[in-house]
C-alpha cells in the first residue's frame, strides 16, 4: 500500500498531535497528582476530584500515546525485525502482517469501545458526577485516530 506524499505528511501531523496532546496530559496528571499530595498532607484536605480526574487523565494518555505507537509502526515491529537478518522479501511481508493485524485490532477496538461508551454513558462517576463513558470514549476516539494515520501512511515504515 502507497499513497502519496499528502497522506504521508498528514500523518505525521497525526502523529505530532498525537504526542502534543500526551505532552498536555502528562503535564496536567503531574500537577493535579502534584496538587493532590500537596493539599493531603500540607492542608489535611483532599480534593473531591482527587482520584477520578487523574484516573480519567491517565486512561485518555495512554490511548493517545497509542496513537503514536501506531502510526509509526513501533507497536508489532518494536524494531526487532530490523535486528533480525531476513531476506528483505520476508521481512516485507512480515510487516505487511504486522500492519493487517494492526488494522484488525484498530477497528475490533473501535466497535467495541464505542459499544462500551453507550453502554456506560448514562452511569455517573462517584466524586464528580461525570459519564463513566467519558473513560470508554477514549478507544473509539483515539483507535479511531491511529486508524486514520495507520491507513494514511500506508504500510511505509
Amino acid at each position: 500500500m502507497t499513497f502519496g506524499n499528502g497522506s504521508l505528511r498528514a500523518a505525521i501531523l497525526i502523529d505530532r498531535a498525537a504526542r502534543w496532546v500526551g505532552a498536555a496530559l502528562v503535564a496536567g496528571f503531574a500537577a493535579m497528582v502534584v496538587y493532590v499530595v500537596i493539599s493531603r498532607y500540607l492542608f489535611s484536605s483532599t480534593p473531591r476530584w482527587a482520584e477520578e480526574l487523574p484516573r480519567m487523565a491517565l486512561v485518555w494518555l495512554t490511548f493517545v500515546g497509542a496513537i503514536s505507537g501506531f502510526v509509526r509502526g513501533t507497536h508489532f515491529r518494536a524494531g526487532l525485525l530490523d535486528l533480525v537478518t531476513m531476506p528483505a522479501p520476508l521481512r516485507r511481508v512480515f510487516a505487511v502482517l504486522a500492519w493487517l493485524a494492526s488494522f484488525i485490532f484498530l477497528a475490533v477496538f473501535i466497535w467495541t469501545g464505542w459499544k462500551l461508551t453507550q453502554i456506560t454513558w448514562a452511569h455517573q462517576t462517584t466524586a464528580l458526577s461525570l459519564p463513566v463513558g467519558l473513560f470508554y470514549l477514549s478507544l473509539p476516539v483515539c483507535c479511531g485516530v491511529a486508524l486514520l494515520g495507520l491507513i494514511l501512511k500506508g504500510g511505509r515504515a
